[in-house]
């Protein structure tokens, strides 16, 4: 799904464009999926509820996100 977005802006905008939009998943990103999302390609970020609530699992995802 990701991949499509930045293909929809590609047509729509150019290629730099789609290469310089950030885009973010917006499912369930914890501390358990995050290393394996962030690994995906066309995954710029994510977008972190609960899980940042918790320091012990945000960190987690912050160091996924490190890697």
């Amino acid at each position: 799904m990701l991949a499509y977005i930045r293909s929809i802006v590609a047509e729509k905008y150019g290629q730099a464009a789609a290469e310089d939009t950030t885009i973010l998943y917006g499912g369930s990103c914890n501390a358990s999926n995050a290393g394996e999302l962030f690994a995906k390609p066309n995954i710029d970020g994510g977008l972190i509820g609960g899980a940042s609530l918790k320091p012990v699992d945000f960190k987690a995802i912050i160091d996924a996100w490190k890697k």
